[in-house]
């Protein structure tokens, strides 16, 4: 029994150990956080893709914006962030 008691301690020690080390990359990230996406970086295209297109992902911004990608965006257009968008 003393076994599971040790195994607890070290998985705690392993979490607590991997979120110190993870605070300067998550700092990082919720200081950029107003940053965008390039197009190419996402491969963004002007048409839809699967049946998803912009117009109907979470992250589109009526009418050629997107909250995550910088530049122009086409309500018909697809990249590899497409969410679907909350009904």
């Amino acid at each position: 029994m003393r076994i599971a008691g040790e195994q607890a301690e070290i998985n705690r020690r392993m979490i607590l150990s991997t979120l110190v080390a993870a605070a300067p990359l998550m700092w990082s990230v919720t200081s950029q956080a107003g940053t965008k996406v390039s197009q190419p970086a996402v491969h963004y295209q002007g048409s839809p893709k699967d049946g998803q297109e912009c117009d109907t992902c979470g992250h589109f911004a009526a009418p050629h914006s997107c909250k995550l990608v910088d530049g122009d965006i086409s309500p018909k257009g697809w990249c590899r962030l497409w969410a679907k968008k909350a009904a």
